[in-house]
């Protein structure tokens, strides 16, 4: 499922990549990066964090010409003394910067939403997401959070917006430097649910990717004796053979058994009658009901 987001065989208008200072998930956007060079024509990358430079060092110089920089860190230095001192509309930006039209293919990375979810409102975060993924001229939106700065309410708020969710974790395996679980919204409205190691080279591209389903089926499972819920009552629930044999003689009424079936198939058609005996408080009517009508 990451090779196939990452190269972009799998459909996702906006990818959000949750990582923590344990396990960084930088080279990860910078895979998304460098696959978005060979598959669209222009990218805004948009670096809110000191250290969102490294990921545009990857970017060979051919390429370079496909990425517009918007480099808003020194903006949110002042954030604390002014909060007009940011563009409030990511997407007015990027119209004047860009050549937004039909016939271009554009997407936006973002690294990182924390500094605006750390100096703005979850709901300024939450519509500036929405504005650049419904866009109809971009094509795919991935932005960078770290999770472990935010409570989990602001979180939610921020994937229901998402197409895809990826949060990085400890790696389980050995021979994995990577992994992490993913949660995507396929165009269908299946959701899909996974987890997976893997490696990044040093192009930066996803190998060696392993689903961790794989790897605990692999574990031998300890058999566990069947608990009896019968047991240990003080009466009894079971019943012996010679109980069993009694209970499959006994003829429940309104049954059908073989006397009963042949008899029934035997009996002619002109032997059924019905009586009726009024009672003496009936009041019985002799005349015909009918005798007005002309039939």
């Amino acid at each position: 499922m990451i090779g196939d987001l990452v190269k972009g065989r799998e459909k996702s208008t906006l990818t959000l990549i949750e990582d923590s200072i344990e396990e960084p998930g930088r080279g990860l956007v910078s895979c998304f990066l460098l696959s978005l060079c060979q598959r669209v024509d222009e990218i805004h990358v948009i670096t809110l964090d000191p250290k969102s430079q490294s990921m545009l060092e990857v970017v060979p110089a051919e390429a370079k010409t496909k990425i517009i920089h918007h480099n808003y860190q020194h903006a949110f230095l002042k954030m604390k003394e002014s909060e007009h001192c940011l563009d409030s509309d990511f997407t007015k930006v990027i119209m004047a910067k860009g050549k937004l039209h039909k016939d271009r293919k554009v997407a936006v990375v973002i690294d990182s939403l924390s500094s605006l979810l750390l100096f703005r409102p979850v709901p300024y975060t939450c519509q500036t997401l929405h504005k650049l993924s419904d866009g109809a001229s971009i094509e795919h939106v991935v932005a960078l959070v770290h999770h472990d700065l935010h409570e989990s309410n602001s979180l939610s708020l921020v994937e229901h917006t998402a197409s895809t969710v990826i949060r990085t974790s400890p790696s389980q395996s050995a021979g994995h430097e990577f992994c992490c679980t993913t949660l995507h919204k396929k165009i269908s409205g299946k959701i899909i649910r996974i987890k997976e190691h893997f490696n990044i080279s040093d192009q930066f591209e996803i190998e060696n990717i392993t689903e961790l389903k794989s790897l605990i089926d692999e574990t031998p499972q300890q058999p566990t004796g069947q608990v009896d819920p019968a047991a240990n009552l003080t009466f009894n629930l079971s019943l012996t053979d010679q109980e069993k044999k009694a209970r499959s003689q006994v003829k429940l009424p309104y049954t059908y058994d073989q006397d009963r079936i042949e008899a029934t198939l035997n009996k002619s058609v002109g032997e059924g009658k019905i009586f009726y005996q009024p009672d003496e408080a009936d009041d019985f009517d002799e005349e015909d009901p009918d005798d007005d009508l002309d039939v």
